[in-house]
């Protein structure tokens, strides 16, 4: 059977429970053979990956101190609790987490920066122990792609 690993905060923050929301609907929508499982970055089980890849498992704020840079905590707050993107949401109808691009824009700097201060930053999208996608959301159509070559 195939797995799907996605590493991120417990309870999932909205970047880490719209990816868990989205593809697990997906996963059954495609009627593919495919275990979704969502673990704590904080876990042993997502230390053990990160360490494969020569990484530890992080957030922003992990990345933030590394880097020496503070996060705008009002400013991450506000897009926390907006919900709303500006921008057309191709997750829309999947969006159960107050997720937005804006979001992911605003940690883009950290993301950018993560591996090379030795940190797989969350959300991160593992498949069947490959290493996808970590830091943001990946755009839709990838991880649709993803998921049929499960089929």
């Amino acid at each position: 059977m195939n797995e799907i690993l996605i590493i991120g905060t417990e309870p999932p923050c909205p970047r880490c429970g719209l990816l868990t929301h989205f593809i697990e609907k997906k996963v059954e929508e495609l009627g593919l053979d495919v275990e979704v499982r969502h673990l704590n970055y904080l876990g042993e089980e997502a230390g053990n990956f990160a360490r494969s890849q020569g990484l530890k498992v992080g957030t922003a704020k992990d990345v933030a101190v590394s880097i020496k840079k503070e996060i705008d905590k009002t400013q991450l707050t506000g897009l926390l609790t907006g919900g709303v993107s500006a921008k057309v949401n191709e997750y829309a109808a999947y969006n159960k987490s107050n997720w937005s691009y804006e979001l992911d824009e605003f940690l883009r700097p950290f993301e950018e920066k993560a591996t090379a201060v030795g940190i797989m930053m969350i959300p991160v999208i593992v498949i069947n122990g490959e290493l996808k996608h970590q830091g943001s959301v990946p755009e839709m159509g990838k991880i649709l792609e993803w998921l049929l070559q499960l089929k």
